[in-house]
């Protein structure tokens, strides 16, 4: 009689959550509606089989551990296992049971999605870790061996050299800069993919023309054949993160040695006012064609690579997201006579 009534309620009929009813052996006595649709089997295919019929393999041992638990008329709350689907996939049932003379009578919620949540947050903490990991290595076994090596070449180009010796010093110094740009350009990459960013410290510069002058003495070490012209007018201090902005610059300026004409100048301009701060580098050259301008600022991207052999393609995409971290912009401009790219930021 107890079980007529329970499946006659209204209860039973419309909740959207399973409701079952077990006999001492495991088998089904009755099913709600809600069964079919979780599962997509109907009443008949459920309706006297056992419960292990429809268990995830690796859920058998458990299911039967609280099924014999509630043999000794203890209730099970919160039991959770996976049930098969009539199209072969798996959902997460959470039961709740309880022992009623000869019979169980059981409730059930899908929990599938709230287990997916639980894995995305555990993945999430697995990349997190994986980030962790990987900028510790960028940023200490592999930088700190190279900064050593960079400053024994700066130490041994300070001692006579003849010209073989100066010509190996010279490679060194070139390679180990690219090293080095690359490196930097893998750890900001990381960071702006797995939702870091890139990291700003902004303050008040007046010697930003000095510190231009600086990256370019850099790059006339490394390219002594460059013809690089600047012309600075900067009035004030500026608000920005400096290093940051001389890293758009040396990328920008490096850009231009590897694709101008070689020889033909390099222009450097930098200009403070209405509270903007607008640095730009030209040289004449190849115009970019307008399907590869569409791609200069996506990652990996390095347009004839031919005539870019060296480096990842980041150097771009990552000059870009150093100007929208300033909440400004880099572009470019292309035709027959000259190429130019400007950063253009407020301050």
């Amino acid at each position: 009689m107890l079980e007529e009534n329970y499946i006659a309620t209204r209860t039973w009929r419309v909740t959207p959550d399973p409701i079952c009813i077990l006999d001492r052996d495991g088998r089904f006595v009755a099913v709600n509606p809600a069964w079919t649709t979780a599962l997509g089997w109907d009443r008949e295919e459920i309706v006297g089989e056992s419960y292990l019929k429809f268990l995830h393999p690796d859920d058998v041992d458990r299911s039967n551990e609280g099924f014999s638990e509630m043999m000794t008329g203890k209730p099970v709350l919160r039991f959770e296992n996976r049930y098969r689907r009539k199209d072969g996939g798996y959902i997460w049932f959470s039961w709740n049971a309880v022992p009623e003379g000869e019979q169980f009578f059981c409730t059930v919620r899908d929990i599938t999605e709230e287990k997916m949540r639980v894995q995305t947050i555990l993945d999430q903490q697995a990349e997190a870790e994986l980030r962790e990991q990987f900028l510790a290595i960028l940023g200490h076994d592999l930088r700190n061996p190279l900064s050593s090596m960079i400053s024994g070449i700066r130490l041994l180009s300070r001692s006579a050299q003849d010209d073989r010796s100066a010509r190996v010093l010279q490679g060194m110094k070139a390679s180990s800069g690219r090293m080095s740009e690359l490196i930097q350009n893998m750890m900001d990459f990381a960071r702006v993919r797995l939702g870091d960013g890139i990291g700003l410290e902004r303050l008040a510069h007046s010697d930003l023309d000095q510190q231009i002058v600086e990256v370019v003495d850099e790059i006339r070490n490394t390219y002594p054949h460059a013809n690089i012209e600047i012309d600075t007018a900067l009035d004030g201090k500026i608000d920005c993160d400096a290093p940051r902005i001389m890293q758009v610059l040396s990328n920008l300026v490096g850009n231009s040695v590897t694709h101008g004409l070689p020889g033909e100048p390099i222009q450097i301009t930098a200009r403070n006012s209405d509270n903007r701060l607008i640095i730009t580098v030209a040289n004449t050259g190849e115009e970019i064609p307008e399907a590869a301008r569409e791609n200069l600022f996506q990652p990996f991207f390095k347009g004839d690579s031919r005539n870019s052999p060296h480096g990842l393609g980041l150097g771009l995409y990552i000059s870009a997201q150093i100007a929208e971290a300033h909440g400004g912009e880099l572009s470019a401009k292309s035709d027959a006579d000259l190429t130019s790219f400007e950063l253009n930021i407020p301050v």
